[in-house]
């Protein structure tokens, strides 16, 4: 029934959970994620097995592909009363260290004087769960964050395409526009260059080609047509599946090129006015995009 949502482009904000383990050995895994530039994991809470650590991360980022991602796996704590457990490991290499020193350098240190009672426990024993069962819990963590990512594209998606949509308007408001400018404007150039000119020695053939020469470079029916273009080409990568957000970043760019171009080359307050609107509307996309897959 809602196959269709799942094809849309993906938010890189998710999130997604779930319990895994038995009796007195299970564990929650946590995934979050956020927009950024690049893939980057950050680990909290149990520490891996070094031999599962590359296969994990090869998972995620399969699936996950892009973003700064925040894994969290928490033993589970049934009426959320806390178990302490020894930390042996940090005890026996503290005392490891302080006997090495005193044979190196005579000198005792007690034990008591660079180590507190909370260093010797901690609230979670070490991950014992087979390398399947964990994978197996990635990768269906993975999926409810790339479901979440999907719907949360969803929203994006008709924001921006809304948006588009405006600027097209906007265009269109301009572009109604350009006939009566260019009128206007090659009006106002003639006046201005027969002011400068004697009016005796003028020679109309020159004068319309000088004009005409002087329009041409102030034109921007080319600057609208590439807009048309370009916003025609964002409207149909925003339906593609496949991430996208790059591209789109890519193509605001060149939007933001012909938006200026358009601006300056204007004499009319009224095309200013409009692209300074479009302007702000694209900014507003570039916000968006920041945070699409």
């Amino acid at each position: 029934k809602f196959f269709w949502i799942f094809k849309m482009i993906q938010s890189m904000t998710g999130y997604g959970s779930t319990t895994f383990g038995k009796e007195n050995n299970k564990y929650v895994l946590s995934i979050k994620t956020v927009n950024g530039r690049f893939l980057d994991l950050k680990f909290k809470g149990q520490e891996l097995d070094p031999s599962l650590e590359k296969d994990i991360k090869d998972l995620i980022s399969s699936k996950l592909i892009r973003g700064t991602i925040y894994v969290n796996i928490e033993q589970y704590q049934n009426n959320n009363i806390e178990t302490l457990y020894f930390n042996k490991e940090r005890f026996d290499s503290v005392l490891s260290i302080l006997n090495d020193i005193e044979k190196k350098y005579q000198k005792k240190i007690n034990i008591e004087n660079i180590i507190n009672i909370n260093d010797l426990f901690r609230s979670q024993e070490n991950l014992s769960i087979d390398s399947k069962t964990l994978l197996r819990s990635f990768s269906s963590v993975c999926n409810k964050v790339i479901k979440m990512r999907k719907l949360e594209g969803l929203a994006l998606k008709n924001d921006i395409d809304a948006r588009i949509k405006k600027l097209s308007a906007t265009l269109n408001v301009i572009k109604k526009q350009l006939p009566a400018e260019h009128k206007k404007r090659n009006h106002k150039l003639k006046i201005r260059l027969t002011e400068l000119l004697d009016s005796s020695n003028i020679d109309e053939i020159r004068l319309n080609q000088e004009i005409a020469l002087l329009a041409e470079k102030s034109d921007v029916t080319e600057e609208a047509v590439r807009l048309e273009s370009h916003f025609d080409q964002f409207q149909k990568i925003l339906k593609e599946s496949k991430p996208i957000g790059k591209r789109l970043t890519f193509l605001l760019q060149e939007i933001g090129r012909e938006l200026h171009t358009l601006g300056s080359k204007s004499f009319s307050e009224i095309i200013v006015n409009k692209v300074i609107i479009m302007k702000d509307e694209s900014e507003k996309i570039r916000e968006q995009v920041q945070n699409i897959l």
